[in-house]
């Protein structure tokens, strides 16, 4: 076999691996609950779990902040869905979400919100003060929870913060297209 044959099948493999790599990092489309929950995220957030079968259904994205490396903080987005019985229930899903939320360690309420419709409040993991933004509605019979998450560390930019906040304001709206 002459030795230009072997460097074809090789180049085509590397080829195909980095495109299919290349194409997988690229996903910002994503839906859940059958398509009942379509949205839209970032090319740079990674998911780092999906579930999308069963209920309730989830995706977790891991969304880079240079000051976190070196450390255990991260920044996230989860987008969870659960599916309702009927419109009746959602009130019930939201008091359930903001119980849970109350009951993490170092809980306060951001009382600088003016957007009624996020629930904003700060939490303490591993020492660290997180902000954490909560947003829900309603996609037909399925209540959905975006959960945006960020520690506070001195060395993130605000221009940084800034853009991770309108990603994250960017995914609700997207879900309402």
């Amino acid at each position: 076999m002459k030795p230009i044959a072997l460097i074809k099948p090789a180049a085509s493999l590397t080829f195909a691996f980095a495109s299919a790599l290349a194409f997988a990092q690229a996903k910002t489309d994503y839906s859940l609950n059958a398509g009942a929950v379509h949205f839209h995220v970032p090319g740079d957030w990674t998911a780092i779990m999906e579930k999308s079968d069963g209920d309730p259904q989830a995706v977790i994205f891991q969304v880079p902040d240079p000051a976190t490396q070196g450390t255990e903080d991260t920044a996230s987005v989860t987008i969870k869905t659960r599916a309702l019985k009927s419109g009746d229930d959602f009130q019930s899903f939201v008091t359930d979400a903001f119980e849970r939320a109350k009951g993490q360690g170092g809980y306060e309420n951001d009382s600088t919100n003016k957007d009624s419709s996020v629930h904003r409040y700060y939490v303490t993991r591993n020492k660290v003060r997180y902000l954490v933004r909560d947003s829900y509605q309603m996609n037909g019979n399925v209540g959905v929870e975006v959960r945006c998450q960020r520690p506070l560390l001195d060395a993130t930019p605000k221009e940084w913060n800034d853009q991770f906040d309108a990603g994250c304001a960017n995914v609700v709206a997207s879900m309402k297209k």
